[in-house]
């Protein structure tokens, strides 16, 4: 028989945890004010920023409002040049014969497709590369004589189409440039006007994206 002094010795599990749990708790909130002090922004990512973005990566006010989910205006602060004739726009998924379509992607919100820090496949995407068919299956399956047998992922890889802005491959254009040379003598980018609404990046305050303000 244990004697009432040697049952007292023996720990109890409950505290036991109990114990490290505080513990786990006093250290996150040392290392969360130690950042906050210290102004190290970088220790709060969640994951991987994209190539795309890394160069402002640790401007958090650049792309996020306190708490708040990303939203379209924000990214259109950059993007809004090149977005401007984009072929699967609000213009298009407006209509209400494509609402179906939306429930498998919402490809109306930028974060659908450009989910930031978390694993990326590629071009800022996080999505697989055979998103497109989601919507656009039947085109390797029968619809389309020329595409049949292409894989899933051949819209993406094969660099034919961009989501955005696949005029270039439309008939309308083919047509239009078939006596066209394969190359320009001289490639060229096309002129690209944009205009910044900030005169200089903003300066970093991780107390106000924190709290709630704006910077």
């Amino acid at each position: 028989m244990v004697s009432p002094a040697k049952r007292a010795k023996k720990p109890n599990p409950f505290w036991q945890l109990r114990t490290a749990v505080i513990a786990v708790i006093v250290l996150l909130i040392v290392w969360f004010i130690a950042a906050f002090a210290l102004d190290q922004r970088l220790a709060f990512l969640p994951g991987t920023t994209s190539q795309e973005h890394r160069l402002f990566e640790a401007s958090c006010s650049s792309c996020h409002e306190s708490f708040k989910p990303v939203s379209n205006e924000t990214c259109m602060r950059c993007h809004e040049a090149e977005m401007a004739k984009d072929a699967h726009g609000a213009k298009k998924f407006g209509d209400p014969r494509w609402a179906e379509l939306l429930q498998k992607i919402d490809v109306l919100t930028c974060t659908a497709c450009h989910e930031e820090h978390v694993p990326m496949f590629g071009r800022g995407v996080h999505l697989k590369p055979d998103l497109c068919m989601n919507c656009h299956e039947g085109i390797i399956n029968g619809d389309l004589a020329s595409h049949n047998g292409f894989t899933p992922d051949g819209c993406w890889t094969a660099g034919c189409h961009n989501f955005h802005d696949h005029r270039s491959i439309s008939t309308g254009f083919l047509r239009k440039n078939m006596d066209q040379p394969d190359m320009l003598p001289k490639p060229e980018l096309p002129a690209l006007k944009v205009t910044t609404k900030l005169t200089e990046p903003p300066k970093p305050d991780l107390e106000k994206e924190f709290l709630g303000g704006k910077s």
